[in-house]
């Protein structure tokens, strides 16, 4: 062989043998991993809903000193965010006191508001305190919220010429008696007198403003009962079936129609007074002044000697 043919040869077997390898090669690959697919574009997600929380509001300005109409006073607001202390709805707050000037949109806090027996007032009463015991209070179960009648006696003596009894004032409410309240218990600290169970001294009653005169007179001059009354009894006497009592002031001669119509006011009536001889209803003095002064002997007149709670009539 001529070595032509030889390099030849030589150049196809490098050739078979590089074809090979890269046979190999291609044949001990691993097979190519496809792409994975794009994933698809998700929706967006819908925001979460903002949550509202009520609050009570009021509606119009309120000045100190109101007494609260939920309906027409105040609204439910939606606030983004919880108003600590605030309310909720409207029912709590009706008959409520503001003690502050409220204005318009403003939330209604506790803070705001009267606090206390006070506002459990209504308008034209008064809260008046009176001593009780086992008896007068009833065996001290009289309870705050509970209904009384105010009974009282007079023991004969120099201004009453015979004992007598009679009810003074019919369905009263028992705001407190005790310490317990309608606002609830008192509380007691440590080392704080009036344990559980010790009978009450004090019982405060929530009177109109003009029969405040003739509570006081009765529980110093003579001494008083409560009868609790039954839940539902709406039966009072009729002060129109009797003679009214004298006041101790003495009304204006020249007062107008008007004027004199006035006078009939709770507040006019207190301010007029009561004494301890018109509270006896045994007396002449609780007759028109012109049938007394008939009655009267010899045309003899008389003045009234008060003597702080005690009252004479002396003739002259």
């Amino acid at each position: 062989m001529s070595g032509l043919s030889k390099f030849v040869a030589g150049m196809l077997l490098a050739a078979g043998l590089v074809l090979a390898f890269i046979a190999w090669r291609l044949a001990s690959a691993p097979a190519p991993v496809a792409p994975a697919p794009a994933p698809a574009p998700q929706a967006a997600q819908p925001a979460a809903p903002v949550k509202f929380h009520p609050v009570v509001v009021a509606r119009e300005p309120m000045p100190a000193g109101t007494r609260i109409d939920a309906a027409k006073m105040l609204a439910v607001a939606q606030w983004q965010a919880a108003l600590s202390g605030g309310y909720e709805t409207v029912a709590p707050l009706e008959g409520a006191v503001t003690k502050v000037d409220v204005a318009a949109g403003d939330p209604i806090l506790p803070s705001l508001l009267a606090q206390g027996l006070a506002r459990h007032l209504k308008p034209g009463e008064r809260a008046v305190a009176i001593a009780v015991d086992d008896v007068a209070g009833g065996g001290n179960r009289i309870a705050p919220g509970d209904w009384v009648d105010v009974f009282f006696m007079i023991d004969k003596g120099q201004e009453v010429p015979g004992a007598q009894a009679r009810l003074l004032q019919a369905q009263v409410r028992v705001l407190a008696y005790g310490r317990a309240s309608v606002d609830g218990p008192e509380e007691k600290t440590a080392g704080q007198p009036g344990a559980s169970g010790q009978p009450a001294k004090t019982a405060m009653l929530a009177v109109p403003v003009e029969q405040v005169n003739e509570l006081m007179l009765a529980s110093r001059a003579g001494r008083l009962q409560l009868a609790l009354r039954p839940v539902g009894d709406e039966n009072v006497p009729d002060a129109e079936l009797f003679v009214p009592r004298g006041a101790v002031l003495a009304a204006r001669a020249d007062l107008t129609p008007a004027q004199r119509e006035a006078l009939k006011q709770p507040p006019n009536r207190a301010f007029a007074g009561e004494s301890l001889v018109q509270l006896d209803g045994t007396t002449a003095v609780a007759r028109p002044p012109a049938a007394a002064a008939r009655s009267a002997p010899g045309g003899g007149r008389t003045v009234e000697i008060l003597r702080g709670d005690k009252s004479e009539r002396v003739r002259y």
